[in-house]
């Protein structure tokens, strides 16, 4: 049962990661703005959800800002709301439903490293040929 959420769950970021690049490339080429895809897939896999400050490119941080939007409202929104109405209807206190919040967060966030890791090897793999 574990692993068929996890599979699910590493599916559904695997394509959510590569709908992004997808869309944000097409975008870059149609303005015909210069970006260097291999480096960009290097800088993404060392730091997924790293911060964005610095001497990062405007490529960069739009990814990394549509990747922390969707996790946002999937992992930690959607959570939140389905926590809270248990958490209701059981009469909980609303404390726990912040703490699995925070669980489920740090859970994704971890996978969000493998998931990048993966998405870059596929990705290059595509550019090679």
């Amino acid at each position: 049962m574990l692993n068929l959420f996890l599979n699910t769950t590493d599916n559904f970021l695997f394509s959510s990661v590569k709908n992004i690049f997808e869309k944000t490339e097409k975008n870059y080429k149609k303005e015909n703005r210069d970006f260097n895809l291999v480096q960009e897939l290097q800088k993404f896999q060392a730091e997924p959800l790293g911060c964005m400050l610095g001497k990062h490119s405007k490529f960069e941080k739009n990814i990394k800002i549509q990747v922390k939007i969707l996790l946002g409202l999937f992992f930690v929104l959607v959570p939140l709301v389905g926590f809270s109405v248990v958490s209701y209807i059981l009469s909980l206190k609303l404390t726990y439903s912040f703490l699995l919040t925070f669980v489920v967060a740090i859970l994704v966030a971890s996978r969000m490293d493998e998931i990048a890791k993966r998405y870059t090897n596929t990705r290059a793999t595509e550019l090679a040929y």
